[in-house]
C-alpha cells in the first residue's frame, strides 16, 4: 500500500515511510499505556513530568514555573493549571527559600510528592522498558 501512495513522490523511500509509521504507532501505544498507568495513580502525563522536572535536578530542590514550562515545552497557562492541581493534591508547594524576584516563585515537591513520585516511577520505567520502538 505504501508503494502505491508514495509513487508520485520519487524522493520518498516506501520502506522508510513504513518504518516511521510503524514507530509512530508503537509510540502512540506507549503514550496510551503510560497515560493509563499514570491516570491509575491520579496523575496526568504533564503532572507527572512536572514532578520529574523538579526531582531530576541534582543540585537543586526547586524550580520556577517558567523553568518547568520551558523544560516541558508547554504554555504558561497550561502549566499554571497543572501546578495548581499538584498543589491541590499536596504534591508540590512553594519552596521555603524564595528568590528576591517574587515573580520567579520556586516550587518543590512535598514529602507526599516525593513519596508518590518514588512509588510511581518504577512502574512507569517498566512501561518504557517494555516499549517496542
Amino acid at each position: 500500500m505504501i508503494e502505491g501512495v508514495t509513487a508520485n513522490v520519487p524522493e520518498v523511500s516506501p520502506p522508510r515511510v513504513l518504518s516511521v509509521l510503524t514507530r509512530l504507532r508503537a509510540a502512540s501505544v506507549l503514550m496510551r499505556d503510560g497515560e493509563a498507568y499514570l491516570r491509575g495513580h491520579g496523575l496526568s502525563q504533564t503532572q507527572f513530568l512536572a514532578l520529574m522536572m523538579i526531582m531530576r535536578e541534582p543540585e537543586r530542590t526547586s524550580l520556577s514555573a517558567v523553568e518547568i514550562a520551558t523544560r516541558l515545552d508547554v504554555s504558561k497557562p497550561v502549566l499554571s493549571k497543572v501546578l495548581a492541581s499538584l498543589i491541590d493534591k499536596g504534591l508540590i508547594a512553594p519552596a521555603a527559600k524564595q528568590p528576591a524576584d517574587r515573580r520567579q516563585k520556586q516550587l518543590c515537591l512535598t514529602a507526599e510528592g516525593t513519596r508518590r513520585f518514588a512509588d510511581i516511577l518504577p512502574g512507569y520505567f517498566r512501561i518504557l522498558h517494555a516499549a517496542d520502538l
